[in-house]
């Protein structure tokens, strides 16, 4: 796992911004650093090294039988599979020589050939070419800004900023994207000119071309066989993704909050690894906040080395300004995983499996049975809903569920609709007040869009909604950046290719059972865990913000949003504010947390409006 850099223009460049970006960047890759000048070309990276740790993985790497050069971000799980089949002889046992000789052998088909993560560049000697890429679910971050001579990248928008070649103005558009979902979605940012390579894309440039072209995803396979058939495959292919996901020559442990994912991992972990797997959860003393009960279940079923991080309120207060400081773009999650992610890595850990991506995939969020529920109604009840829903709009008194209530009963409640709502932050109206502009909310349809019809599986729609939105542009993407700032790799086993075309594959009406939480995973495991453990409500590691806002962080949060021009609207974001402190419930921790966010984040980065 690394950062990658670097900059290409229409004449030769100077590699000085490729040295300042790598210095941004070495959180990324304390291990090792690199840069190979090549004239019209420069790319930098960082090294953490996970897979062959000698010094034969050093970056940017050579290919000396075509000229190409590489600069290289991820994790390759079929790598030894790819490189039988490339054969020859190789310098070292890293997945990086794999990707480059692979590029070599089949040119931009090998991107198709990757099972992984990977963000990358490739400088094409023969075509004089620069490459960018992205694993297609876009688990690995890759940002750039093109100019008319000149093209920037990095795998971290602040090292963009870093670099000296962009300008720190604010992005209207990803302002009011973020403002829809707590996080931009892609391709836009919150900085003007930079864009997020959309995942499963990769991007040809060259002196006189620039052209962004798409390979994935795979065309789904049909299926065969009935529900037993299928919960019996994905026990193979989530063990076989496990399996790979494990592949490693430094420390590895796994994420173990106690819920239904993290748990499953271990399960599947236990059957495959002779090893004892290292386990960690972070415990509270708050019960509300806690799942120690049943991590230490997990862990003592299945033996493991388990080790428990009790974090106080303290603790968790002094390490905020340390988690906002790390924030790549502003998000209104990520701090969670700011605060794992640390003790893990000063447990000794270097790469930690999660089980991120099992409630999109097997649908554990309200949306899908919001979804179920609308498109099941009869429509006598959604015309008198929709009948009702301007007079209970007026009414909803701040209350954000109520007023998600009702625009629901206003939609035609298609999948879009559902996840759009359930997903939503700031309603266009109120974005409109807080940025003091007419605003579009929405924010764009989350990469690529779900075309949603009256025969269509709506659950399956959601899910791929869910994927592409929130885990990509939320989940995945804080991930990234917060256990990166602690130098830990995060793997993500169910966010596997081959598993979600797989799953993605399967009749949606399977996910779903009354009383059931993700019934097809559950059945897929109830010969390693109690039925009773898998069917027990979502619970998740949640921070205590409510409260913080209230008493320790209100003085801070206060000082800033009180005076949060020149981007917002003062005289809004007051009144959400004071709203939330009035009504705490009503209105939700998130939204002035992630005005908070916004405006803190510009402040540390120097970004403005003009």
């Amino acid at each position: 796992m690394c950062s990658i850099s670097g900059v290409f223009g229409t004449k030769r460049i100077s590699a000085d911004a490729v040295m300042r970006m790598n210095r941004a960047q070495r959180h990324r890759g304390p291990d090792d650093q690199g840069i190979a000048d090549l004239g019209r070309v420069a790319l930098g990276n960082t090294r953490l090294a996970i897979i062959d740790t000698s010094a034969a993985g050093h970056q940017p790497m050579h290919d000396p039988e075509t000229g190409n050069w590489i600069t290289y971000n991820g994790e390759i799980y079929n790598f030894k599979e790819l490189r039988r089949e490339i054969g020859g002889e190789w310098i070292s046992g890293t997945d990086t020589e794999v990707v480059l000789r692979g590029y070599g052998k089949w040119g931009v088909d090998v991107f198709r050939k990757l099972r992984g993560m990977f963000a990358l560049a490739l400088w094409d000697n023969e075509k004089q070419q620069l490459l960018l890429a992205r694993d297609p679910l876009g688990i690995k971050p890759l940002y750039y800004y093109a100019t008319k001579d000149q093209l920037v990248f990095a795998s971290e928008l602040r090292a963009l900023l870093a670099s000296g070649l962009v300008s720190r103005r604010i992005d209207p558009a990803g302002v009011d994207s973020y403002l829809a979902y707590g996080s931009v979605a892609a391709p836009l940012t919150i900085v003007e000119g930079i864009k997020q390579l959309l995942p499963g894309h990769y991007l040809q440039i060259s002196a006189t071309d620039r052209s962004d072209v798409e390979f994935a995803f795979p065309e789904r396979e049909a299926v065969a066989g009935n529900r037993d058939d299928a919960v019996a495959r994905l026990r193979t292919e989530l063990e076989e993704s496990v399996r790979l996901h494990l592949v490693s020559d430094v420390p590895l442990g796994v994420f173990l909050s106690g819920g239904m994912d993290s748990s499953a991992l271990v399960a599947l972990m236990s059957r495959i690894n002779d090893q004892r797997p290292q386990t960690f959860s972070v415990v509270f003393d708050e019960p509300t906040f806690s799942e120690a009960p049943f991590s230490r279940a997990v862990a003592e079923t299945f033996q493991t080395n388990h080790r428990e991080i009790r974090l106080t309120e303290n603790e968790l207060i002094e390490m905020l300004p340390e988690a906002i400081a790390a924030i790549d773009q502003p998000t209104m999650d990520g701090i969670n995983t700011f605060v794992v992610s640390k003790a893990v890595k000063n447990a000794g850990i270097t790469v930690a499996l999660s089980g991120l991506g099992g409630d999109e995939l097997f649908a554990g969020y309200p949306s899908f049975r919001r979804a179920v529920r609308l498109r099941s109604m009869p429509h006598a009840t959604r015309r008198v809903l929709r009948a009702a829903s301007g007079v209970g709009r007026i009414a909803v008194n701040s209350s954000v569920q109520r007023e998600k209530f009702w625009q629901l009963a206003n939609s035609e409640g298609t999948a879009t609709d559902v996840y759009r709502i359930s997903r939503q932050l700031f309603s266009t109206d109120t974005a409109t007040r807080i940025t003091g502009r007419e605003s579009n909310c929405r924010g764009g349809p989350p990469w690529p869009p779900v075309y949603d019809n009256g025969n269509s599986d709506i659950v399956n729609a959601i899910s791929q909604l869910e994927l592409r939105g929130y885990m990509t542009n939320t989940l995945l993407r804080d991930t990234d950046v917060m256990s990166m700032a602690h130098s830990l790799e995060v793997r993500v086993p169910f966010v596997d290719l081959k598993v979600v075309n797989y799953v993605l594959s399967l009749p949606g009406d399977w996910k779903l059972r009354n009383g059931s939480a993700k019934p097809l995973l559950a059945d897929a495991l109830t010969d390693l865990l109690p039925r009773d453990f898998l069917a027990r409500p979502k619970m998740g590691f949640t921070l205590p913000f409510e409260k913080w806002l209230q008493q320790n962080l209100q003085h801070e949060v206060s000082s800033v949003l009180e005076d949060a021009g020149p981007i917002l609207n003062p005289k809004a974001v007051k009144k959400i504010w004071r709203d939330f402190l009035e009504k705490p419930r009503a209105v939700g921790w998130s939204r002035p947390w992630s005005l908070y966010i916004l405006a803190k984040w510009c402040e540390i980065n120097g970004v403005t409006s003009a």
